[in-house]
């Protein structure tokens, strides 16, 4: 799979969801792949859904360092974020970046569908 397949727009129920495919990326790619979603959230300019796929990706800490200084000035752009196959660590640091973050939009979730039905429902949380 090339990095650049590794994000994509979809459309479910009339929303549009942004893709972001990390499985099984090492440490260099991770960043590569955020920066491609990256620069599609900031060219559509409006508030985004993003649906994450972490399956077997082991996060880094510069990958960490990396989002967290590159998402803040985004939080705008992010209306809601999901996470699918994360791991019970992985979670608990979704929920530590979450807090640093000052939201409650990211979420993760333990099917695909879970998190689909979250990104094009009107609610704001699980």
């Amino acid at each position: 799979m090339t990095a650049a397949s590794r994000v994509k727009k979809i459309q479910v129920s009339g929303r549009e969801i942004i893709c972001i495919d990390y499985s099984q990326c090492k440490a260099d790619k991770l960043i590569y792949v955020f920066n491609l979603a990256k620069e599609i959230v900031v060219n559509s300019g409006k508030e985004c859904l993003l649906l994450n796929n972490l399956d077997r990706t082991y996060i880094t800490p510069p990958f960490l360092r990396h989002v967290e200084r590159e998402m803040y000035p985004l939080r705008h752009l992010v209306k809601k974020n999901a996470f699918i196959n994360l791991t019970i660590p992985q979670r608990m640091i979704l929920k530590a970046f979450a807090l640093f973050m000052n939201t409650k939009d990211y979420l993760a979730f333990d099917t695909y569908d879970e998190a689909i039905r979250y990104l094009i429902s009107d609610e704001d949380e699980k």
